[in-house]
């Protein structure tokens, strides 16, 4: 298998991973990869869990046009575009509409530490007040945000993660919707607590969780 064909694979299983765990619905979210210089995306107004190989679109990193595939790419194709162009190290993006995390968000609340998963796996995370979807401004600021972060929230829309894999920006995701969830179930049975700026310290320093991300920076 050459390592296009792989790249589409790993699309297709972690869109199909994206519905199973209910962080898009119907054809909402989106994901790409890229190879050299192509990025490899979700085809406009597909469900994740219908597309197949063929359905990936290929788009030139530095034109922005279609070189593969006959369907259009995603409608948030800028965003992924200028994330690429401007953070080398990025070679996956994920782009959630993930419920718990998108109402957290467009609620005014900021997600922050509970667990040490979120320390150790994602990292710092920017926030965006909403801003009309696939547009220039859009994609302008996200790429601003995600310069120095993993993951952006956007009110009212959803989560953007990315990665040096699908495997990393897609547990990303997981982890950012986990956390949601763990704030409104502390909220509703009492207050959260969260991890000081110490423990957060002391959680960065621990061998295994340096071996753990080398794990999941280099495993598809």
């Amino acid at each position: 298998m050459s390592e296009k064909e792989m790249i589409k694979s790993e699309l297709v299983k972690y869109g199909n991973k994206m519905v199973r765990s209910k962080l898009v619905g119907g054809a909402g979210g989106n994901i790409s990869a890229r190879l050299d210089d192509v990025v490899y995306l979700s085809p406009a107004g597909y469900a994740l869990d219908e597309m197949m190989e063929d359905d990936v679109v290929g788009v030139s990193i530095d034109s922005g046009e279609m070189v593969e595939g006959t369907l259009k790419p995603t409608s948030e194709v800028l965003i992924h575009l200028q994330c690429y162009r401007n953070k080398k190290e990025i070679h996956a993006i994920v782009h959630t509409h993930s419920p718990w995390a998108s109402g957290v968000i467009s609620a005014g609340t900021p997600l922050k530490p509970m667990f040490p998963e979120f320390v150790t796996d994602l990292g710092e995370i920017g926030y965006l007040d909403y801003i009309l979807p696939t547009t220039k401004r859009l994609a302008d600021a996200v790429t601003r945000q995600i310069k120095n972060k993993n993951a952006v929230l956007m009110a009212n829309h959803g989560v953007l993660t990315v990665g040096r894999n699908l495997k990393q920006a897609y547990y990303r995701s997981v982890i950012i919707e986990e956390a949601a969830k763990s704030l409104v179930a502390a909220s509703v049975v009492g207050k959260p607590r969260f991890l000081t700026l110490d423990q957060i310290e002391e959680i960065k320093k621990l061998e295994t969780i340096q071996y753990r991300r080398q794990v999941m920076e280099h495993q598809s």
